[in-house]
């Protein structure tokens, strides 16, 4: 997926359907409604209707199947969604809340290989020892905004093309959901950056792509990466993000091979 696609912020990897199955298989519940539509090439709308699930992150866990089923062998990841909680039909109160969930996925590549094509880059427009420290800079005060819960701090880092596509009251419901099921952070590294001039079919200019991995209280399998640009000023603004992880819980019900499975998916190192 190329940068290009700045409206789709924090994107989820997706777990393939059969490893879902078998985390799910003893979990009852009143069955749920998922239809898919073909929305691009690349591209489908999944429109859910859940009894058991009342908020979207809930809901989207419920599509991730789906999700995967549809774009395999391909990575499946969620973008734009609209929701909707509606009473029981005859109001009955022993009844539960029904989620409606129109949620965007896309099919493609993941972490930076393949953000964009690779780049031949003119000698005198390859990173400076000063743009690589401003970029280690940034993505550790990024963090550090996250997992410390100033929300406000780590939106502001972002370009005005990404808050486009996302709200700030959004963005920071999505990141305190994370936070609380995380726990505490324990590691962050930064495991390589990659940079761009210039690049095909996005706004000029310079760009970092870093990947990182980290570890958390509940969390073990965690990474992703940030894509940078550089502004006219030398600091660098947030353009893309994408995180893939797999809580503790999770993890301890899956096979050795299905783990290995999903770590690849990852690809973290």
């Amino acid at each position: 997926m190329r940068i290009a696609k700045i409206a789709l912020i924090l994107l989820i990897t997706i777990v393939p359907q059969a490893v879902l199955a078998k985390i799910s298989e003893n979990h009852a519940a009143e069955p749920s409604e998922i239809n898919a539509l073909r929305s691009s090439d690349n591209g489908f709308r999944l429109i859910l209707k859940s009894h058991r699930s009342s908020t979207v992150s809930a809901g989207q866990e419920e599509l991730m199947a789906k999700a995967a089923e549809l774009c395999a062998p391909r990575r499946a990841s969620f973008g734009k969604y609209a929701f909707e909680l509606a009473e029981p039909v005859g109001g009955l109160k022993a009844k539960p809340m029904v989620l409606m969930l129109r949620q965007d996925i896309e099919c493609g590549v993941g972490p930076s290989e393949g953000l964009l094509p690779a780049q031949t880059v003119p000698a005198p427009r390859m990173a400076t020892q000063d743009q690589v420290q401003r970029v280690e800079q940034q993505t550790r005060l990024y963090f550090e905004a996250k997992d410390q819960g100033r929300y406000a701090g780590a939106y502001d880092m972002m370009a005005a093309s990404l808050k486009k596509g996302i709200t700030f009251e959004t963005w920071k419901e999505q990141a305190t959901v994370f936070n609380a099921k995380a726990g505490a952070v324990e590691q962050r590294i930064i495991s390589k950056i990659t940079w761009y001039h210039n690049p095909p079919q996005v706004e000029p200019g310079f760009y970092a792509a870093v990947d990182f991995s980290s570890k958390f209280a509940e969390v073990d399998l965690h990474c992703g990466f940030l894509a940078w640009r550089e502004q006219l000023d030398g600091t660098f603004l947030l353009v893309r993000e994408e995180e893939n992880y797999l809580d503790k819980q999770t993890q301890q019900k899956l096979e050795p091979s299905d783990l290995e499975k999903i770590r690849q998916q990852f690809k973290c190192r």
